[in-house]
């Protein structure tokens, strides 16, 4: 109701604009003149809707309408009209004795007057100081996902994000490096509001602007929460004196599975297989051994062929926008829908959302609203160790290694699905599509998310401005998981008699109170802009789970099972703060920002709860200064440089004192009764997390704007960071102590630049980035003993997640070799790996030959974008990727064992053999009596990341305007897309840029295929 009462509203005024203008009802003089007129921009003929058409002078105004129309009395020829519009060169022409003007506006290269969004305020780009990227959002918007941070990749320099192509996951995104132990995720900011690290309800179609603060001077204003960056959003916002505008922006799209990873068919696996046996004096298989009656014949299972389908995608959104003469407004609403490439139940994600801004202005009076909500459904992967035992890899890792002498189904299996046999084939062996049918795990969402703001002018004067602001918000989520087992067997290993079912419900709820004062002044050269304010903002925590089991099939509801169990538990927290800030400009010569933050969290003691973090930095708009004369063709230059602090205090609750266990069991003279005791350790004076950072940079522009660049160094040294230490069992304590142990490191050069050509019929953008990084462990506390992990060790003077293992240096070929070499094991033979004894003892171990074995983070991230239009054709390519790194995949070790009986890669038919005596690939035994599956630096066992993914293709048509139908279209354009169509790389396995742990960061788990998707698509306005 609301929104119909606005588009009435605004189609009234929008009426009485046309008749009156925007003078506020001045009176006409019998002798004004009219004059009439078309604006089209210059880049596509088209026209431009709502410029601002206004007498020079005078408060005299007019808006363009749909067809870009205007009509505007003057006084007399001598007028002059000014045309101007966002994104667009403003333009003014004397009237003359013109009574028609058809107006073309240039699109505004040089954009060192663009405004700038940054914490709680905005700045023109021109008087930034601190490491900020802008996201372009008109190409971010050619892209299909379900969240706002995957459009981040490869876009701007210094910001990493890895994912995997399952629907609905939300990816890791890491701006600078790793720098901290704990959540690394960088602070999201819509609309002015933190909404934490976990943007993934909002829909990206509503984005209007995209910001990326990367140093402690750009995100100092958001303290405790800008350690690991702040990515700032900005919705769409109507307009002032603008009709009602309607947009439609739809999608539809086939995602494919392009990649396949080469295993073995039936012929080549048995063979292999036998070949693991006989070489391990084992007896072969009955499935594999073909003068045994049960020798398997009629099943060649390609799991890959039969577990990967053709996924589905589609989006429509439908946006509303306007305003009047106080009041403007946009909603928009929203449903997207992405069903995976798996067979079976998931992953699938599909969510509707729905927006609602208003902003209304009179005087010195500013009132801003906002509502969102979404609703989401997510069908997720299932990862059951509880009934799929034997520390499994995801689903996808078990489709590759799945045996071709498994059946898909087997009608003599509860469930209908077939598996394997202890005495037929003896693999462990999953049936990934049996159990994505057989189990069912959702997730369904409902979030809340309402915003209220008002702004009063204490001061309104010509050069000096004094406001106060309260914003208010409001953030709920209620989320339900869904978990149904049925009773199944999937073979010997995978079975179960009992249906299990998980249901839980969790609630987010989170309320934010802001004041702030701002005073804005000008005197003579200087400029001065003061920031101050305080902020609450409280969080609680609500989980409540129910198991059962079982359950009636026809009717899946706890209370149908037995066993019933119930928990829950419900944590609050909470910061305040107190920010200040000073912008400082001198003669658009000499910039300064200064900016302190004191934050007070609950995670910490009251003697360690309150943070102060400072920040300054400078800036120099070199190109201004009148004592330097600069070579013509620079157009802009200016150096900056930066140095702050940042806290961080992403940990759990209470983690700061003891509590106490009420449940702990005691046997005393035979007869258990229930006591209670400290069971967990802690550390009570844990405190802040501190990021200390410093930036220096340049920014420029070339040939009036046509090529602009930046480059800078930044280092960032985190201290005193949270992490979780393991203790002695003699403890008698469960789990490890939070405590302040660490130190890290990242340092490294970033680099963009971009070149226009906005004149002609051929025009494009050109632009690249790329970003160096140098991670270093700089203590871990105590007496800094490594943490390892799988395949990896952190240790001092290193990146974190090193690999580490033994030095491979070929294959043993005869018996001498051997004797000859250090000791290895009593099993070794000829066509074993031959490690390196790096200690010299003659016995090759654990303790003493096991070295660094290379990088596990990319030290080079790139990206690069060309955008191009001829007439009515747009053209877009869009590529990212990374390097200097190497990746170890456990999906590549798991089907290049040398023994055991899961389905193998195809490498593996080089394998060592008296008839093939390679140098590279060992032989086959099965028990592996030399271990060459430990952790080294043999073939395929760290592999090469580098990489280029090629991210878009795309090409689009503008139609133009004609009369009969196309005249209700203010603009329509259809377009082809094609995402992920190839991506370079030498890796074998799925993603090359896979999400990972932080002390695990080249250890590939198994991540999901991203797809391939091939869309059409269309954006209309009226």
């Amino acid at each position: 109701m609301l929104l119909f009462l606005g588009v009435n509203y605004t189609f009234n005024f929008s009426n009485a604009i046309a008749s009156e203008g925007i003078h506020g009802g001045l009176d006409m003089a019998a002798e004004d003149i009219t004059v009439r007129g078309v604006v089209k921009s210059a880049s596509d003929q088209l026209p431009i809707p709502g410029v601002t058409v206004l007498v020079k002078g005078t408060t005299r105004g007019v808006a363009t309408d749909l067809d870009g129309s205007f009509s505007i009395s003057v006084p007399d020829g001598t007028s002059v009209l000014v045309f101007s519009f966002v994104g667009y060169t403003t333009q003014e022409v004397t009237v003359g004795n013109q009574s028609v003007l058809n107006i073309t506006l240039q699109e505004d290269i040089s954009n060192l007057d663009e405004v700038i969004v940054v914490g709680y305020g905005t700045q023109k780009k021109s008087d930034i100081t601190g490491a900020i990227s802008v996201v372009n959002t008109d190409e971010i918007k050619k892209f299909s996902t379900n969240d706002v941070a995957q459009m981040l990749q490869g876009r701007v320099s210094g910001v990493q994000v890895t994912s995997d192509g399952q629907p609905g996951a939300f990816p890791s995104v890491r701006i600078r490096g790793i720098s901290t132990f704990g959540n690394g995720q960088p602070l999201y900011v819509i609309d002015g509001v933190p909404v934490g690290t976990t943007p993934r309800d909002f829909n990206p179609n509503d984005i209007e602007t995209m910001q990326v603060l990367k140093d402690a001077s750009a995100g100092a204003i958001y303290g405790s929460r800008a350690a690991n960056g702040v990515v700032i959003i900005t919705t769409k916002q109507g307009k002032k004196n603008s009709p009602l505008k309607v947009e439609y922006n739809t999608y539809v799209g086939v995602d494919q599975v392009w990649q396949r990873i080469p295993v073995l068919g039936r012929e080549d696996y048995q063979m292999i297989i036998n070949e693991v046996q006989r070489n391990g004096n084992q007896p072969l298989v009955p499935a594999n051994d073909p003068n045994n009656p049960r020798y398997i014949t009629d099943i060649d299972t390609d799991w890959q062929k039969e577990g990967l389908k053709n996924g589905f995608r589609q989006n429509h959104n439908l946006n509303f926008s306007g305003g009047g003469e106080y009041t403007q407004y946009n909603a928009s609403v929203d449903y997207f829908e992405n069903t995976g490439t798996l067979v079976g139940n998931g992953p699938n994600y599909e969510r509707y959302s729905m927006r609602m801004n208003t902003l209304s202005e009179k005087g010195r009076l500013k009132v801003g609203t906002s509502l969102y909500y979404t609703h989401s459904y997510e069908d997720a992967l299932t990862y059951r160790p509880d009934v799929l035992a034997g520390n499994r890899p995801p689903l996808v890792a078990d489709l590759v290694q799945a045996i071709p002498t498994m059946p898909i189904f087997d009608p003599n299996n509860l469930g209908g699905y077939g598996g394997t046999e202890a005495d037929l084939q003896r693999a462990i062996s999953l049936n990934v599509i049996g159990v994505n049918n057989l189990f069912t795990a959702n997730t369904t969402v409902d979030r809340t998310f309402a915003t209220a703001f008002g702004e009063y002018q204490l001061i309104d004067q010509e050069n000096h401005k004094l406001s106060y602001k309260l914003n208010l918000n409001y953030d709920r989520t209620n989320a339900r998981d869904l978990a149904y087992l049925p009773a199944f067997r999937l073979g010997f290993f995978f079975n179960d008699g009992t249906s299990r079912m998980d249901d839980g419900h969790r609630i987010l709820s989170t309320g934010l109170i802001e004041n702030t004062i701002n005073y804005k002044g000008t005197f003579g050269k200087h400029s001065l802009d003061v920031l101050a304010g305080q902020m609450y903002q409280e969080t609680g925590v609500i989980n409540r789970n129910g198991y059962s089991e079982d359950i009636d099939v026809n009717f899946p509801v706890l209370d149908n099972g037995v066993n019933k169990q119930a928990s829950g538990n419900e944590f609050r927290s909470a910061i305040a703060s107190f920010l200040g800030r000073v912008n400082y400009n001198y003669d658009d010569r000499y910039l300064l920002t200064a900016t302190l933050r004191r934050d007070g969290s609950s995670k910490f003691s009251p003697t360690n709860r309150f943070g102060n973090f400072p920040s300054v930095a400078l800036g120099w708009n070199i190109h201004n200064e009148s004592f330097i004369t600069l070579p013509s063709f620079i157009s802009d230059l200016k150096m900056r440089a930066s140095y702050g602090q940042l806290g961080n205090a992403n940990i759990g609750d209470y983690l700061y004192f003891a509590t106490i266990n009420p449940n702990v069991l005691y046997n005393f003279g035979g007869d258990v009764v229930r006591g209670s005791i400290q069971t967990q350790q802690v550390d009570p004076n844990i405190r802040w997390e501190t990021r200390t950072t410093s930036n220096i940079g340049f920014d420029g522009a070339l040939f009036d704007g046509k090529i602009e660049f930046s480059a800078e160094y930044y280092n960032s040294k985190t201290t005193d960071i949270l992490v979780s230490v393991p203790i002695p069992a003699s403890t008698g304590a469960a789990g490890s102590p939070v405590v302040n142990a660490g130190s890290l490191r990242n340092q490294g050069f970033e680099f963009q630049l971009t070149y226009r050509k906005m004149t002609g019929d051929f025009t494009f953008d050109l632009s690249a980035n790329a970003t160096t990084l140098q991670n270093e462990v700089l203590a871990l506390g105590g007496d800094n003993q490594p943490i390892f992990g799988a395949g990896a060790r952190t240790i001092v003077g290193l990146p974190i997640g090193h690999h580490f293992g033994h030095k491979a240096i070929g294959i043993f070929q005869t018996q001498e070799e051997i004797d000859n070499h250090a000791f290895q094991n009593a099993g070794t033979a000829p066509g074993d790996v031959k490690f390196e004894d790096i200690n010299g003892d003659g016995v090759i171990d654990f303790a003493g030959d096991r070295v660094n074995l290379g990088n596990a983070l990319p030290t080079i991230y790139y990206g690069l974008n060309f955008s191009g239009a001829y007439k009515n054709f747009d053209f877009t390519v869009f590529a990212s990727g990374a390097g200097g790194y190497l990746i170890n995949s456990r999906q590549y070790r798991d089907i290049m064992l040398t023994q055991d009986f899961t389905n193998r890669h195809e490498d593996i038919l080089q394998r060592w053999t008296p008839e093939n005596p390679s140098d590279v690939w060992p032989r086959l035994v099965a028990g592996d009596p030399n271990q060459n599956q430990r952790d080294s630096n043999r073939e395929g066992w760290l592999q090469d990341g580098t990489h280029l993914r090629i991210q878009t293709i795309s090409v689009g048509y503008k139609i133009p305007r004609v009369t009969g139908f196309m005249t209700k279209f203010q603009s329509a354009r259809v377009y082809a897309s094609v995402q992920n169509p190839f991506t370079f790389q030498a890796y074998k396995g799925y993603n090359p840029d896979f999400t990972s742990g932080v002390f695990n960061p080249g250890f590939d788990f198994g991540s999901f295929p991203r797809p391939r998707t091939m869309m059409l698509g269309l954006q209309v306005s009226f």
